[in-house]
């Protein structure tokens, strides 16, 4: 069920559990993922997903409606594409792999899942259990002694909210029921299910599908109102409040809840840009990084951030400030180490919480001194905000000529052809930063990142959401070495496969950037920086993207002409529509 689309209770229906026959266990799997309102099953098989792909072709040719298989070659791009489905349509979707190894080979995407707080369901078949044929499913190859894991759940137990391996078919309706329920919970996130073969090929006759509404994920938390009206209070005193905010932006409707408490108290919004947080043409966003409002804060408001600013003796608030955290997570209880300082912290739903605030603000803010503080405050921010946009225009517009060609300039081109039909995914990570500032066309729900740290997530999420939005553009992208992480011929050839075409765009910096800059940041007079030696670091000379491209039967052209930029970005969105996948591989300077 998904965690945008809840039943209300006043219209729940009273019909009793529906009963549907059945011929085994994974027959019952599939009419549950279905009850479930699962569209897509994310599969690399193996030799134990056998009886739930048999059982879809046999409840399909009896007629029934069942999950559309979506076969991706790689784990990774499975469960990122399921990812991807499920930010675009907050409908949690199904993911099935091969035992220990197929458990393995998803743990980095699944890392991303709980960090980005996917809800997603991971299922991996189970080594058989039985060794002489005691039962249909016993094992049959050598294989199955070789990949049987003492605690195959405890691989990735840390990375879900929930984990369980099936052991009887008579609870089955209750384990689906409850993994979907838990994942869908705020704050939602991925579970794990082990599947048995015997017990996916045991008979059955029947399936009882409880009323869904019965087992919906809980009602997400309002915010205390005595923690909500200090908050309104020390807002309202503020001389200089500051709204830095980071994944809010993964529910629309908080965005427009957030424009108008933002705009009743003038305060600047920076966009910590997991999701789109804040409309960007907004006069009250001023970009991305905190500084240098941070310094001149009295109040903070942080609302749904992991790391609202990375600590450091150059970057924290100013010791007058107080800081106020609203947060569906508020606590971090999965991260072992989480110390920014806090002086109101508040977990709720920032979709509740923020009309609260909102309502909670207003008489605070009456008076004629209180309002021309706050329109004086409104002409400065606003100036600010021109000035930085006309700041970022003239650095992209003045290396327009420039060879190589600068991120800037790619990014600035890549506003120019797109338009407000796109999705767009951002793994770029050291030019993040640079996309971010010129991506002007930036609203509620069409723009993503991971929120994780495993690269490789962008082309299976952009696979998903292309999915789950076949009316939009969805482009995604990349950086050279994440490119390279996001398996591109299982996800290439899985786009071309299932219909799905995306455009790619690869900042193509021909190194690994951040491990450099890192590098250098820490031994600034090491023998790395002395030699300028950082071979470790380096991808030079690439591999022709743009050939791998092509053998997957998408669009592939590479650039290193900046005249060249806007014609082959149009060129590839031309072949997106019409139906093709397309990569174009832009040549950027090397840091």
């Amino acid at each position: 069920m998904s965690a945008r689309q809840s039943i209300r209770r006043e219209e729940a229906s009273p019909a009793l559990p529906e009963t549907i026959a059945v011929g085994e266990g994974a027959e019952a799997f599939v009419e549950l993922l279905t009850a479930h309102g699962v569209r897509y099953l994310f599969l690399n098989p193996g030799t134990d997903t056998f009886p739930v792909q048999e059982a879809i072709v046999k409840r399909r040719a009896l007629g029934r409606t069942t999950p559309e298989v979506v076969v991706c070659p790689h784990e990774s791009v499975a469960l990122h594409a399921a990812y991807g489905y499920w930010m675009v349509s907050g409908q949690p979707q199904a993911v099935m792999v091969h035992v220990d190894v197929g458990t393995a080979n998803g743990a980095g995407a699944l890392l991303n899942c709980q960090r980005g707080r996917a809800a997603v369901l991971f299922c991996a078949g189970r080594t058989p259990i039985t060794e002489g044929g005691e039962m249909r499913g016993s094992r049959s190859t050598a294989v199955h002694w070789i990949q049987e894991q003492r605690d195959q759940n405890g691989l990735v137990r840390s990375f879900v909210k929930w984990d369980y391996e099936l052991r009887r078919n008579e609870n089955i309706g209750t384990v689906v029921h409850r993994a979907f329920q838990v994942a869908s919970a705020e704050p939602s996130g991925p579970v794990y299910l082990a599947l048995p073969r015997e017990v996916l090929m045991e008979p059955m006759a029947q399936v009882q599908v409880p009323c869904l509404f019965q087992h919906q994920p809980p009602s997400s938390p309002q915010a205390d109102p005595e923690a909500i009206a200090t908050a309104a209070r020390w807002l309202a005193e503020a001389e200089s409040p500051l709204i830095i905010t980071e994944y809010l932006g993964r529910h629309p409707e908080a965005v427009t809840a957030l424009v108008e408490l933002a705009e009743l108290l003038v305060a600047p919004v920076i966009d910590g840009r997991t999701r789109a947080n804040f409309p960007t043409q907004h006069p009250l966003h001023l970009g991305y990084e905190p500084q240098p409002y941070l310094d001149e804060a009295d109040v903070v408001l942080l609302l749904d951030c992991d790391v609202p600013y990375v600590r450091s003796a150059a970057v924290h608030p100013s010791p007058r400030a107080r800081t106020i955290h609203i947060d569906i997570d508020a606590v971090k209880q999965d991260m072992p180490i989480w110390g920014f300082p806090v002086d109101l912290s508040v977990q709720a739903d920032c979709r509740k919480a923020i009309p609260a605030l909102t309502a909670a603000l207003r008489p605070h803010l009456e008076g004629a001194g209180r309002r021309a503080a706050r329109e004086a405050r409104r002409a400065r921010l606003m100036a600010a905000h021109q000035a930085q946009r006309a700041q970022w225009r003239e650095a992209a517009l003045s290396s327009a000529d420039r060879r190589p060609i600068t991120a800037e300039w790619l990014a600035y081109c890549l506003n120019e052809a797109t338009d407000a039909d796109c999705l767009f995914l951002d793994e770029v990570v050291t030019n993040s930063p640079v996309a971010a500032r010129y991506l002007q066309r930036v609203g509620q729900g069409n723009f993503f990142r991971s929120g994780g740290s495993c690269l490789g997530w962008g082309l299976g999420a952009a696979l998903g959401a292309r999915l789950a939005a076949p009316d939009k553009t969805v482009v995604c992208l990349l950086g050279d070495g994440a490119f390279m992480y996001c398996q591109p011929v299982s996800a290439l050839w899985a786009a071309d496969k299932h219909h799905a075409p995306f455009l790619t765009v690869i900042f193509n910096n021909r190194v690994y950037h951040a491990v450099k800059r890192a590098t250098k940041a820490a031994y600034p007079e090491g023998y790395s920086v002395m030699s300028q030696d950082f071979a470790t670091c380096e991808l030079d000379p690439p591999p022709e993207y743009a050939l791998v491209a092509r053998a997957c039967r998408a669009h592939g052209e590479t650039v290193t002409e900046p005249d060249q930029v806007l014609p082959a970005l149009r060129r590839a969105l031309d072949q997106v529509r019409s139906g093709r996948a397309a990569v174009v591989d832009v040549h950027i300077q090397k840091p």
